[in-house]
């Protein structure tokens, strides 16, 4: 029988600037999972590593600029976010509103209406970013209020890779423990939200099986699985999106392949002109196949590339 774990790490304490995560996931991983082991992978939230990178703002002193006042008698988001994403370099790709049916769809997916009805109030929009290096955010540059104290925001981290990097270092100081590390953050999808990885150190993102033979010896096409993306969200099942306090979890068990080299930037992030391309070529070919729920998905698309 093959089997893979995910243990939560409940015990991690609130993490401040400057605080060594590494060394607090190793401390709760004695208390809490046998210690860490050979060929764990570690996921952390990107919160709690932006939080230990003094990445926390407070939205009261940033002063918006003339184009991010613009922006934001256009759209209705926040001045003071904007100008956060712009102080970023990160570029404004597309707008997707929240009214019509998007609104309909967020209120029949809560046992919450009153609540739901109040954040759409607030956020009349989603803004979709793309970063300096290429990464696309799906939600407002990645810019994330909750669990914060009202006014208070977090960015991502500035080189998730460095700071994945980073914590496997300390992991392996402190324990002699060869690690995979990812950090995740969650995006919007198409009709949902799920936890994708945004830095990985040690792994293997995706594997490279590609028209290796299936059971009866065809080559098979596929096998080029974003094991790093399946990791992260696999992980979000105990990370959860409001109080469970799980920021850190451990999946064990997993035959995986390491890496030292290959990272989510040099190996996910590819030419933005290519990726328009490729993904416009898509769209145009299966635009009119599908059901409501796929035109939509088109329509994301086009917006974003």
């Amino acid at each position: 029988m093959k089997r893979v774990e995910i243990l939560g790490l409940s015990t991690m304490p609130e993490i401040k600037s400057g605080d060594k995560l590494g060394e607090i996931i190793v401390g709760c991983a004695e208390d809490e999972a046998g210690g860490i082991k050979e060929r764990d992978i570690i996921i952390v939230t990107s919160k709690v590593v932006s939080k230990a990178e003094n990445r926390v703002i407070t939205l009261s002193e940033i002063k918006p600029s003339k184009k991010a006042l613009r922006l934001s008698r256009k759209t209705g988001k926040a001045a003071s976010k904007i100008q956060l994403i712009l102080d970023e370099g990160q570029e404004i790709v597309a707008m997707i509103p929240l009214s019509g049916l998007a609104e309909k769809y967020v209120i029949r997916s809560t046992k919450r209406p009153d609540q739901a009805r109040q954040l759409l109030d607030k956020e009349s929009c989603i803004l979709v970013t793309r970063d300096r290096d290429g990464r696309v955010h799906t939600y407002d540059g990645g810019i994330d209020s909750s669990n914060h104290p009202e006014g208070v925001v977090s960015l991502p981290p500035f080189d998730p890779d460095r700071s994945a990097r980073e914590i496997r270092d300390e992991i392996k100081r402190l324990t002699d423990k060869e690690v995979a590390v990812l950090i995740a953050d969650t995006e919007i999808v198409p009709f949902g939200s799920i936890d994708l990885v945004i830095g990985c150190s040690g792994i293997e993102p995706i594997t490279k099986r590609f028209g290796e033979p299936d059971r009866f010896g065809k080559p098979k096409f596929g096998g080029m699985d974003i094991i790093a993306y399946e990791l992260t969200a696999a992980a979000a099942l105990l990370f959860g999106q409001t109080n469970e306090g799980i920021p850190v979890a451990i999946i064990r068990g997993l035959d995986y392949a390491p890496n030292d080299k290959e990272n989510v930037l040099n190996t996910l992030v590819v030419d933005r002109h290519q990726l328009r391309r490729a993904i416009g070529s898509a769209i145009k070919a299966t635009a009119n196949i599908g059901d409501f729920k796929d035109r939509m998905l088109s329509w994301v698309l086009r917006l974003i590339c």
